[in-house]
């Protein structure tokens, strides 16, 4: 209620304003591009409102890949998993940023079988 009556407030203040410009200019009505400190508001309102969506169209764009993602936890046996941690250790990388390169080098057949060629990981 409170961000309400601040929002009415702040409109009141406003109309006051243009009450005042146009009375001090002697203008028969508002004219906008007479107002300096209007047009500035104006062209910030407009900044902020391109802003805004740009970040909407960019949250809607990561929104869109994210629903493409896999995140998924693996447990692996000990001899693969010390090989990948190996792997990991001699490219710099962190196990899952091997085994996310592994996932995406990934090949099905059409008898769905699964492979990965041969490749080195790397940063």
């Amino acid at each position: 209620m409170d961000r309400l009556a601040e929002t009415w407030a702040a409109k009141a203040a406003e109309w006051r304003r243009v009450r005042d410009v146009v009375a001090q200019a002697g203008w028969p009505v508002y004219a906008p591009e007479g107002d300096v400190e209007g047009a500035e508001w104006a062209r910030e309102r407009e900044e902020r409102r391109a802003a805004v969506l740009k970040e909407a169209a960019a949250a809607e764009v990561r929104r869109r890949e994210a629903a493409d993602e896999l995140r998924t936890e693996v447990w692996l046996p000990a001899a693969p998993g010390r090989l990948i941690r190996a792997a990991a250790a001699r490219a710099g990388l962190r196990p899952d940023e091997v085994l996310a390169q592994v996932a995406q080098r990934v090949t099905v057949s059409e008898d769905g079988t699964i492979s990965v060629p041969p490749f080195t990981p790397n940063v």
